[in-house]
């Protein structure tokens, strides 16, 4: 059975639709932090993160010309922050704080991460964090803004990545 040519462009069309429909749920590359007010007030991220990786330092750098570290921490101090989730500045995070945040922190900047796998350190992601995004912004318990704007869990930002 052979389709006529309105029929097979319908069909065609359709399947077009079906494929590119699921381009707008896929995640960001690189993938997005989360991140939110802590108790305190200061910056909590959540760095999206594989099992059997862990997190064992962080940095923030301004987007200047000389990309400025505005603070960097090594050796996680928590399961929470091996976990990825972790305060800027706060002293339950890191053990050593390498560069100690001094002053308030930009509207916009980038945070790396240093991950630990098998006992070998290396460089992880890197993600903008805008913070102009907090403002008025209402996050439930356990919620994170990120920077295309989403609100995510904890697990919803882990879930994009493709963990092997």
């Amino acid at each position: 059975m052979s389709l006529s040519k309105p029929a097979l462009a319908l069909v065609t069309a359709i399947a077009v639709i079906a494929v590119t429909a699921g381009c707008h749920t896929q995640a960001p590359d690189p993938p997005d932090f989360g991140y939110a007010r802590g108790p305190e007030g200061g910056l909590v991220v959540a760095y999206p993160i594989c099992p059997g990786y862990t997190v064992s330092g962080a940095e923030i750098y301004a987007d200047d010309d000389d990309f400025t570290t505005l603070w960097k921490a090594h050796g996680a101090r928590s399961a929470e922050t091996e976990q990825g989730l972790f305060e800027v500045g706060g002293d339950a995070g890191f053990a050593e704080e390498e560069q100690p945040l001094r002053g308030e922190l930009p509207d916009g900047f980038y945070v790396a991460v240093v991950e630990k796998t098998g006992g070998t350190e290396e460089d992880g992601r890197d993600g903008w964090i805008d913070l102009s995004r907090l403002k008025g912004a209402r996050l439930g318990k356990g919620e994170f803004m990120t920077y295309t704007g989403k609100v995510m869990t904890r697990a919803d930002v882990n879930a994009q990545l493709s963990c092997s």
